[in-house]
């Protein structure tokens, strides 16, 4: 138990001293390196098409705000495709107004298909070199291509960027600005230190840049993922973001199983490509604003974890030596800690020891009160840093428990985004 302690300590000190000293942000990497890349010298009609592509399913209030936003990139060369997953609400008539007012490819689906099996069917439209992949309660930055694109250029072993991303409704209530503090340390200290790397384990959904040559074998294998017998609609960033990193490894694994598929002609030559995270490339997406929405959606994001560790644990030990190391170690993590909280929340207190309980939640906001100053140097002025520790605090003595009823019930597919 004390070792446990040490290591969770020891491991957030690294990641928190190599996202500062050595993640240095790759859009910007290559603006340095490929000047020319600017819009404003006159090499729009060179630059590659993107195929940004968004999946939608009942979801009228939002999805004006986020099809707006991918229409009005500042980036020129690019086909907007949207996807209408058998929506039972105003959702379908909203997009056709929509598609009257923008260039749109519009896709209605008759059957309901899933996130997966919708973007699968925009890909599959597609005609870009590069697919941008948004949530359809998101929103993104009006020049969110614009920077992530060039990086693309500027490095052909890229297989894929992850955009930076905030809570949309983050100043709705507590819950709201607690969930944004969090986001915040996930993106620019987390991702940043898988970045320096080149391998980013998730590139999250809210705004999420793919090489089309890098992901296109393996649509077929990411709609149809089935785990325990039946398909699972869950783990859709973290596993296409597997697909990625480790192409070269499960290619041979996974696509024999497909080659009846329509995304079987052309193959592209398997690989395991460089995932990285740009901070620049921005976007603010909507998040559970009650309690209850966030267990929902915490036991969602748990049965992902689950299903993704024999994915991508399969093979991230092929990684660099250091992130290899810590994803293993987080697996860890997520498993023991539970039982860590228990005998501190719990067992040592009823044994006579209160003071343990006091100790370890005080580590716990130390912990999250890092987290928080990591918040507050990359949005200085702002004052939600201070709700950081809560959300530490709320994923120790509530969240992680939840671990043990996502596996208990990870068969149930009940879908919710907040």
């Amino acid at each position: 138990f004390y070792a446990y302690g040490l290591t969770v300590t020891t491991v957030i000190l690294v990641i928190m001293t190599i996202s500062f000293a050595f993640y240095r942000d790759p859009a910007l990497l290559a603006r340095a390196r490929q000047p020319e890349l600017d819009l404003a010298k006159g090499l729009r009609s060179t630059w590659p098409l993107v195929s940004c592509v968004v999946a939608v399913h009942n979801e009228e209030v939002l999805v004006r705000q986020c099809v707006a936003s991918m229409a009005a990139q500042t980036y020129p060369n690019t086909e907007l495709i949207v996807v209408d997953d058998a929506s039972t609400d105003n959702t379908p008539a909203v997009l056709r107004e929509l598609a009257k007012k923008y260039s749109i490819t519009l896709i209605e689906l008759p059957r309901n298909h899933g996130k997966k099996g919708a973007l699968s069917a925009g890909v599959l439209q597609a005609h870009g070199t590069i697919a941008a992949f948004a949530d359809s309660d998101t929103v993104w930055a009006r020049d969110a291509l614009e920077v992530a694109v060039p990086i693309f250029i500027a490095d052909d072993d890229v297989g894929a960027v992850s955009g930076h991303c905030r809570a949309l409704n983050g100043g709705t209530n507590i819950l709201t600005r607690i969930q944004d503090s969090w986001y915040e340390g996930q993106f620019s200290v987390r991702k940043a230190f898988e970045s320096v790397f080149g391998a980013v384990t998730c590139v999250s959904g809210p705004l999420a840049f793919f090489r089309l040559s890098a992901i296109y074998n393996f649509m077929p294998a990411w709609e149809a993922d089935t785990f325990l017998g039946q398909e699972f609609r869950f783990a859709t960033d973290r596993t296409l973001t597997a697909y990625v990193l480790g192409g070269g490894y499960l290619g041979p694994r996974v696509l024999p199983r497909h080659a009846d598929s329509p995304f079987a002609q052309p193959k592209y030559p398997l690989r395991d490509w460089k995932i990285v995270y740009s901070k620049s490339a921005r976007a603010w997406t909507n998040v559970p604003s009650t309690f209850g929405g966030m267990v929902k959606q915490q036991v969602r994001w748990k049965k992902s974890f689950i299903r993704n560790v024999p994915v991508t644990g399969r093979f991230y030990w092929r990684r660099p030596l250091l992130p290899a190391l810590f994803y293993y170690v987080h697996v860890a993590f997520v498993i023991f800690g539970p039982f860590v909280a228990a005998r501190h929340l719990i067992y040592l207190p009823l044994r006579g020891d209160p003071m343990s309980m006091l100790l370890y939640l005080a580590g716990i906001a130390v912990i999250g009160l890092s987290f928080g100053l990591a918040f507050r140097h990359e949005n200085p002025g702002s004052r939600r840093w201070l709700y950081r520790p809560l959300m530490s605090l709320m994923s120790t003595v509530i969240f992680s428990w939840l671990i043990f009823y996502s596996a208990a019930t990870i068969k149930r597919m009940t879908w919710f985004r907040g």
